[in-house]
């Protein structure tokens, strides 16, 4: 028969090992959302696909790099968006840069709306999906895109490894 120490340290152990296992910081999993990404341009909503993701060594930290593209059959009609922030970073307005282009009948767009206003509020970034939400306006001096209600979600296909 074991003396009680022991038995209380051991039921001691167990309970710090679920604790442990069951609380981690790191099994964010249940929060991500299904891919998707729409977001109003100029008063037409658009949806987006998300077609890559990256994760790159910095000289102040990991960064975050999401590749988004919607293109038609046409070749006239290609938009794409690149958002690049502090990779596990969340709140308000931690997109660092979010890329813009578009050719949409031989009429070229292409910028950083963080250059004019955006406000973005990421809710989730860890390594198994991202969650945002956005909006904002940028002029090229001769035309204006307003995105408004724009939302972010890429569940990885496999998370990144840490």
């Amino acid at each position: 028969m074991c003396p009680r120490p022991y038995i209380k340290n051991y039921f001691l152990f167990l309970v710090l090992c679920f604790f442990n296992v069951g609380c981690s910081d790191d099994d964010n999993s249940a929060t991500c959302r299904m891919t998707r990404v729409t977001m109003e341009i100029n008063g037409e909503i658009q949806n987006f696909q998300a077609i890559g993701r990256g994760i790159d060594l910095r000289e102040n930290g990991l960064e975050l790099q999401l590749n988004l593209d919607r293109r038609s059959n046409n070749p006239f009609r290609q938009q794409t968006v690149s958002v690049i922030l502090p990779y596990r970073t969340t709140g308000e307005n931690t997109i660092t840069e979010f890329y813009y282009n578009q050719n949409i009948d031989n009429t070229e767009f292409s910028g950083d709306f963080t250059d004019g206003s955006l406000k973005s509020n990421v809710l989730t970034n860890n390594r198994y999906c991202f969650y945002a939400t956005f909006s904002g306006s940028l002029s090229d001096g001769i035309q204006e895109l307003v995105i408004r209600d724009g939302e972010l979600s890429f569940e990885y296909e496999i998370p990144f490894d840490e």
